[in-house]
């Protein structure tokens, strides 16, 4: 615990950060509830509101990462800053292990053998540590050698980043996370286990997030406000757009577009994913190629054979890193004209933001009290007064630590 604030802070930062705090915790306690409406729930065929949360998070993670890495440069030498922040994320992974726990279990001390434990790590590795601080931990070693480079050297490697997912996903990665057949699983160890969040390869998408995060702070920084307002509009819709054009690519895997020289249209397109077969393009009129747009159900698997270029969490493809980026990119800019240039603040948010990592353990802790109390099945008017219950809690005691000037940091 620290007991003072930091001297310089860019507003904007905390606000959105707070956003992001907040709409974590009213997804994850409205998510697994019946009543919930789908644009606040987790899925893995488009993009919806609660799929925002982490991406925004893991956005402004990049930034603050930015400007701290670059605020001890002038004071520290480089080799000493690398290990400071290399600690400092191999921290974050470890409180998310205690936090989340491992997982898995074993039932009896009979099941400890060998194989047994040598699976139970696997699966560790492939899916089970990757909750949200371990992946901000992670991603941060990952982009450690150039969070201090230039903005085009890290936008060139968030194009490497995004490559390699590609090809990855194209070889084995795509079934790996799904837990389907593919070449590595008997190297691995782990074959059968789904992943969530991409698993230990969606760590690269997640660093494309976490760049484009660092190099919104060098726009900020680098031009008057509204100047950088107007680039980084441009860069979200840049990004939204080359998100959603990727996602048009799921069109090519409907049912009735299949060459017919195959035997079943589900083989055909089952059997690559990742490189759809382009010869559905003869023929159509250019509007069957567009995807539906964001926030919208897209057709279902029984006339869309599933693939990557579906904006896809679990697997966390590149439509939906770029499209995520964007979004996030664009709530942020909001966040600038409203702190920054208008200079006005909503009082949660700041509680929220100046101290994320203790509301982040507060919440979990809070939710599981309450969420006890309210069964999936509850009517809307007993949800929405369990989470204003929860949400409530969180932020007196959230509320409290700040009064106190007590923030947790690593």
């Amino acid at each position: 615990m620290s007991s003072s604030t930091q001297a310089s802070r860019i507003n904007s930062l905390d606000q959105f950060r707070g956003y992001n705090v907040a709409g974590m915790f009213i997804v994850n306690f409205l998510g697994s509830l019946t009543i919930t409406h789908q644009i606040l729930k987790h899925n893995n065929t488009h993009f919806s509101l609660a799929d925002s949360i982490m991406p925004g998070f893991i956005f402004a993670c990049g930034f603050s990462f930015r400007m701290s890495y670059l605020n001890r440069l002038q004071k520290q030498a480089a080799k000493l800053v690398r290990a400071q922040f290399l600690r400092r994320s191999l921290a974050l992974m470890l409180l998310s292990l205690m936090l989340f726990g491992w997982n898995s279990s074993f039932a009896s001390w009979s099941d400890m053998h060998s194989t047994s434990i040598s699976r139970f790590f696997a699966e560790l590795v492939k899916a089970n540590l990757w909750e949200v601080l371990a992946i901000i931990g992670a991603c941060q070693i990952l982009i450690l050698p150039v969070i201090a480079s230039p903005f085009a050297t890290r936008g060139a490697w968030l194009l490497v980043f995004a490559t390699i997912h590609i090809l990855i996903s194209w070889s084995f990665n795509y079934e790996f996370v799904y837990g389907r057949p593919n070449w590595l699983d008997p190297y691995f160890g782990a074959a059968g286990k789904r992943a969530w969040d991409g698993g230990i390869f969606g760590l690269l998408a997640w660093s494309e997030i976490m760049i484009v995060g660092s190099l919104a702070h060098d726009t900020l920084r680098g031009n008057s406000l509204r100047v950088a307002v107007g680039k980084m509009w441009v860069g979200a819709l840049l990004l939204m757009l080359i998100g959603y054009g990727l996602s048009c690519l799921t069109t090519l895997y409907n049912i009735n577009t299949v060459d017919a020289q195959a035997s079943t249209p589900s083989q055909s397109l089952a059997a690559s994913p990742v490189l759809p077969h382009f010869r559905a393009i003869n023929n159509r009129p250019w509007r069957s190629l567009l995807a539906e747009p964001p926030f919208v159900v897209p057709l279902s698997a029984e006339k869309r054979v599933p693939n990557y270029w579906m904006m896809d969490k679990r697997v966390v493809s590149q439509s939906f890193t770029f499209f995520s980026s964007g979004f996030a990119l664009a709530v942020y800019v909001l966040f600038v004209w409203f702190s920054d240039i208008a200079q006005r603040e909503l009082p949660v948010l700041r509680t929220f933001g100046t101290n994320p990592l203790a509301a982040f353990i507060i919440h979990h802790l809070v939710d599981r009290t309450f969420l006890s109390v309210v069964p999936k099945d509850s009517p809307l008017h007993w949800c929405l007064l369990g989470l204003a219950s929860s949400f409530g809690m969180t932020y007196l005691f959230v509320r409290f630590l700040e009064q106190r000037q007590l923030y947790l940091r690593l």
